[in-house]
This record gives structure tokens, sequence and C-alpha cells, in this order.
């Protein structure tokens, strides 16, 4: 079987965790031949994985290569994203073998979805999100372009979810709300009512942080 060559910008935490990810992937379906990171900071390597270069290298290079991008920050990962014109990259959406994914849900390039992550029916995840460790999607959820759902955290039903996003971990949106483009929902809140975009909500139940 051919590998496909597979780079990960960012090699901090989350990083070094997309690289278990990637080898927990290729030890039930073997199709991942990772290279190393880019990073604009570290440049020395991690958990003996070489650091490539930083992130402007990838535009000039010259053969078929599939990114990650490992960052939780909603903001930094678009920004990345915009920055990268090369085409020769492409972002495909990396799955934990032991997510669970329902009827109709669709997921978008560059996509992360991690261990434990449940997924139910009628699901849209747009690019470059992040679902971490165990968090639930209920029916009829949207999830906007490079949002981050952290550990723990729950979306029920009809739930939208902007543009940028960052809910923390363990919280919890209840059904049929909405959460604005740019937002954050603090670890651990409740969202009981709608969700300017922009704003921070905290606690339970979940007010914006003035």
């Amino acid at each position: 079987m051919i590998l496909k060559n597979i780079a990960i910008i960012g090699a901090g935490g989350l990083g070094k965790e997309v690289a278990v990810l990637i080898q927990q992937i290729n030890a039930v379906n073997a199709g991942w031949n990772l290279i190393g990171f880019y990073d604009d900071c570290i440049e020395h390597p991690v958990i003996g994985i070489p650091v490539l270069g930083s992130t402007e290298k990838l535009n000039s290079v010259s053969k078929a290569l599939a990114v990650v991008i490992a960052m939780g920050n909603p903001q930094q990962k678009q920004k990345i994203a915009d920055s990268l014109h090369n085409n020769n990259l492409y972002f495909p959406a990396l799955i934990h073998p032991s997510a669970s994914l329902g009827v109709n849900v669709i997921v978008g390039d560059g996509t992360i979805i991690t261990a434990g992550s449940r997924l139910t029916v009628d699901i849209t995840i747009g690019k470059h999100v992040l679902l971490n460790l165990n968090s639930t999607i209920g029916h009829d959820v949207t999830i906007g372009d490079y949002t981050s759902i952290m550990p723990g955290a729950h979306l029920s039903g009809f739930v939208q979810i902007g543009l940028g996003v960052m809910v923390g971990t363990g919280a919890s949106v209840l059904q049929k709300l909405k959460v604005g483009d740019y937002a954050r929902v603090g670890a651990g809140a409740l969202v009981t009512n709608n969700v300017n975009s922009g704003a921070t909500v905290v606690g339970v139940p979940a007010r914006e942080k003035i």
C-alpha cells in the first residue's frame, strides 16, 4: 500500500495529540505517512518527529501534501488557512476510529474528530473544525468553519454554532440555540439563551462576560 504524506501545522500540545491520532488511524487502516510538523516558533523535533520549517514553507511544497492545522484557537486557525495558497496542499478530515458518526453527517475539509466523540444524525460540520475528546453533537446541528469544541462539551439538537467559535471544556448548549460568530463559551458553562457574535459567556446558567 502506498501511504500518503501528511504534515501537521503546529508542534504544540494539540499537534502532538494529532500525531498520535494519525498513528491510531493507521493502526486500523494504514494510509498516512507523517513527514513532520511545520511551526513558526518550534525548531527542534517533537516526540521524535522533525519540525520541517515555518508555515510559510508550505507554500513552496512542489508535490501533493495533506496538511492538518492542529491549533485550538479559531482565529489562529483561520489566519493560517488564509495564508496557504499552494494548490499542492489539501486538507483531509481526520476521524478517530473510536468516534461514532451516525446518519447524514457531513464533515468539512481539515476537520479533526478525536477519540470518543459522538455525532448522531443530520449534522453539518464546516472546515477546520476541532471536535475534541468525548464531545457529543446532537441531531440537526450545524457548526461553522474554524470552530473548536473542547473535551466533554455537549451540543443539543438543532443548535447552530457560527464561524470561529470556541466552546470550552465541559460546556453544554441547550437545544435550538444559536451561538454567533467568534463567540466564546467558557468551560463548564450551561448555555440557555442565544449567544451574540463576539460575546463571551460563562457560568451556570451562562451569562455574558462584560
